[in-house]
């Protein structure tokens, strides 16, 4: 009885056997699907090396299309902008005095006592879309060489961003830097007069009574259309460090100029500018900003413009690059209705069969992205080589393209992927 007993509790009462089951990782077997599905879709890729170059061939032309196309307009955007620059079009100058309904400054005003301050400077240089901005302070008198031999000119003192956007480059020598004192940079007329053939670079000129090295000249401006033209003479200018202003008695900031980056709309950046300067001046309008409005704003539409044609070539490429892909893929599945009935039959899920499409969907993407890239840089110099064009491929180009295979390959993967793995495994291991 006991025995009986005994065999019966056995069967009937449940082993505690929790501590002898191992719970399987589902990461583990995650992280093995895809490595499952990586290697298969590696097999397939190998095994059918006509349709695999086919398709790479296709994402091949269409990363090709947009990189090249992309860089391409990048280097037309960055010489536009270097023409605009030449021409001061991206030039606001910030005068001491209200304008006029024509937009013009009252130079009489002007004259007086300035309103600008280098805490108005400090405050502007924070404004989004400011490029470079510097003090100029207008300093009188004539520059010379000797007591007899001197030369009226326009001496101005300010940082060396303040040069730099003179739309006249340097003809010799370099500019001076903002901790620099005791130097100039000659405008060509002045550099002329005094020095004429002869080298005037680490010469010395006497300015109010001090000496002043030279260590750059200027070209002979070719336009004085800009608005930097308009409001100085290029040609007789002559340009002091800004540290000049602690040196000369009675300096004061006659004007602020700004160069904007192009990246910010011009209207909001004025209006920026202005309300800054209504806070810095305490609600008291004495101040003007002047601007070429109208080359702003063709420089923002001509870029505008360039950018909408970016976003049109690259979603066009995108469609036919996708398009390829799909089209190979469900072409794929027919071909391998059979293996995938078998696959089915031996176990794998569905979820492994979507893996294993949509995986190499993603190869072929990135295999054709790479492809492509190559094939654009190549395409690239040899258009900078022969033609006046100067393609830019950066480093955002290159990750927007690889962006755009991804996108491509599981946008365009994922029906074709899903027809596999819902197909029934009886009716495909019947498929001829």
């Amino acid at each position: 009885m006991n025995v009986l007993e005994h065999m019966s509790d056995s069967i009937l009462k449940p082993k505690n056997t929790t501590s002898h089951l191992k719970i399987p990782d589902r990461s583990l077997s995650s992280r093995a699907s895809c490595t499952g599905a990586l290697i298969s879709a590696v097999r397939s890729i190998r095994q059918n090396g006509l349709r695999s170059l086919l398709t790479v061939s296709g994402i091949t032309i269409g990363v090709l299309t947009i990189t090249c196309l992309v860089a391409i307009l990048q280097g037309v955007k960055a010489q536009i902008s270097q023409q605009v620059d030449g021409l001061g079009a991206n030039l606001i100058l910030v005068v001491p005095s209200r304008l006029d309904d024509n937009g013009q400054p009252n130079f009489a005003a002007m004259a007086g006592i300035s309103t600008l301050t280098t805490t108005d400077v400090k405050a502007l240089k924070q404004v989004p879309g400011v490029a470079k901005i510097s003090p100029v302070y207008i300093i009188s008198g004539n520059v010379g060489l000797t007591a007899s031999n001197t030369t009226s000119a326009f001496v101005v003192a300010c940082n060396r961003a303040g040069v730099e956007m003179n739309p006249t480059r340097l003809a010799a020598g370099s500019y001076y830097n903002d901790n620099q004192t005791h130097v100039c940079i000659l405008g060509y007329q002045p550099a002329h007069d005094l020095f004429g053939s002869a080298d005037p670079i680490n010469k010395t000129v006497t300015i109010q009574g001090l000496k002043w090295k030279v260590v750059g000249v200027l070209a002979k401006p070719s336009q004085s259309s800009s608005l930097a033209g308009q409001l100085m003479a290029l040609d007789t200018l002559v340009y002091l460090p800004d540290s000049a202003a602690k040196l000369i008695p009675g300096c004061q900031v006659n004007r602020i100029v700004i160069q904007t980056d192009y990246k910010h709309p011009a209207d909001k950046v004025i209006a920026n500018l202005n309300a800054v300067l209504m806070k810095t001046h305490h609600g008291v309008d004495d101040f003007g900003v002047i601007t070429q409005k109208k080359g702003l704003e063709l420089v923002d539409k001509l870029l505008n413009m360039a950018q909408d044609l970016l976003v049109l070539i690259s979603t066009i490429s995108l469609l036919v690059a996708g398009i390829g892909i799909m089209n190979i893929m469900l072409v794929t599945i027919t071909e391998r209705t059979r293996e995938i009935g078998i696959r089915k039959t031996v176990g794998a899920k569905q979820r492994d069969i979507f893996l294993q499409f949509i995986m190499e969907a993603l190869l072929l993407s990135f295999i054709g992205g790479i492809a492509g890239l190559i094939l654009s840089w190549v395409v690239c110099e040899a258009i900078a080589h022969f033609s006046v064009l100067q393609p830019e491929i950066t480093l955002f180009i290159a990750a927007m393209a690889l962006a755009v295979c991804g996108i491509v390959g599981v946008l365009f993967g994922t029906l074709p992927a899903v027809r596999a793995s819902r197909l029934d495994p009886i009716n495909a291991l019947r498929y001829e």
